[in-house]
């Protein structure tokens, strides 16, 4: 289950609480409330891991795609070598030398950046899946805030302030 699943839960715990008569409070069983805390808070590891997954894959795909491009510059090399090696016109072998060290350069160039736009696209989703996270949890956290502040506030003045009644001590 994922951390906007369990959020849902959390809210709709508050949601079925019983209301307090006479006040916009509820009550809430309490360890319901800090278990379900705790599993969002066992949750969010699980989501900074894949980020860190991400993270290492984008690496992996630059080493590859550097790799690749090391392994493309090489066999150019090779074939160039071997151009020259078996034809007579050496001029000819080291402009095709040439413009395959080029090609391959050109080629290396393009895998590199294409795997930095995918690593690009892939943290710019990250970011916007954090963010949400962030923002859920940060809504959640102020929902809470408000219930526990209500929670909090004495009956009495719930009445005073509901009704502009206040007991004196001449009543």
């Amino acid at each position: 289950m994922d951390i906007f699943a369990r959020l849902e839960m959390l809210e709709d715990l508050v949601a079925r609480a019983k209301k307090v008569p006479l006040s916009s409070s509820v009550l809430i069983n309490e360890a319901e409330f800090y278990d379900m805390l705790d599993d969002i808070r066992a949750t969010l590891p699980g989501e900074l891991k894949e980020a860190r997954i991400i993270t290492r894959d984008k690496k992996r795909i630059i080493s590859d795609a550097e790799r690749e491009a090391q392994e493309i510059i090489e066999l150019a090399q090779k074939k160039a070598d071997s151009l020259v090696q078996e034809t007579s016109i050496m001029e000819e072998a080291r402009l095709e030398r040439a413009h395959m060290l080029d090609e391959a350069q050109r080629e290396a160039k393009q895998i590199r950046l294409e795997a930095e736009d995918y690593a690009d696209s892939v943290f710019g989703d990250l970011e916007a899946k954090l963010l949400d996270v962030s923002q859920s949890i940060e809504d959640t956290l102020n929902r809470v805030r408000t219930w526990r502040d209500k929670l909090r506030k004495p009956l009495d003045v719930e009445i005073e302030e509901e009704y502009g009644y206040r007991e004196t001590d001449e009543d």
